[in-house]
């Protein structure tokens, strides 16, 4: 990754939770923080409901917005290929560069967990369990006044399955035309729940 001078790093004698808080409050996120800090609340209850590991969605749910510390400029500089909605949105890369920051600052080494990280704004097809709720508990964890308006329709779901929670949270953009550019992995994973899942 390109050496980003203005990033300020956490001491490295800290847990990873301690890390992961300095590393936000150093770089002046802590609306960014407190928003991860509800992800990882709502995903420990999805891996309890689930039976998921839970150590891995608080760490993945802590990391997931990392790199907000990051302009666009530097995300499109740093992104080796870039979808066409990225192209139009760089906003959209941070899911990438969130999951490159937890492996090169933080050292995540579990696959599982970067690519949790990795797909949590858009999913992807043929998704894990975990992608799945770091995306679900992303979702839920509206860091917007109010409730999201989704809420109710994803919480019915939950009922059935995660795959029917994130079909109705990806039918929902559609149906209400509020993804502008829609990228390329979420048109995977709307394909791939609705034909695997939710006939």
């Amino acid at each position: 990754m390109m050496d980003l001078n203005y990033i300020q790093t956490p001491l490295r004698n800290q847990t990873i939770e301690e890390q992961i808080k300095d590393f936000y409050l150093l770089n002046n996120k802590e609306r960014t923080y407190q928003h991860v800090l509800g992800v990882a609340m709502a995903a420990e209850k999805l891996a309890l409901q689930y039976q998921e590991d839970i150590r891995a969605c608080i760490v993945a749910a802590l990391l997931h917005d990392i790199s907000a510390v990051i302009t666009p400029q530097d995300m499109m500089k740093i992104a080796n290929e870039l979808d066409s909605a990225e192209k139009i949105y760089p906003f959209l890369l941070h899911q990438k560069i969130s999951a490159l920051i937890a492996y090169e600052y933080f050292q995540i080494r579990d696959l599982s967990i970067l690519k949790a990280i990795e797909s949590h704004t858009t999913l992807r097809s043929n998704p894990s369990k975990l992608d799945m709720i770091i995306f679900i508990a992303d979702k839920l964890a509206w860091d917007q006044p109010g409730e999201p308006p989704f809420k109710k329709n994803i919480e019915m779901a939950l009922n059935d399955s995660l795959e029917a929670a994130c079909y109705q949270y990806i039918k929902y953009q559609f149906d209400h035309d509020l993804l502008l550019f829609p990228h390329c992995w979420i048109i995977e994973a709307y394909r791939w729940l609705e034909k695997s899942h939710c006939k």
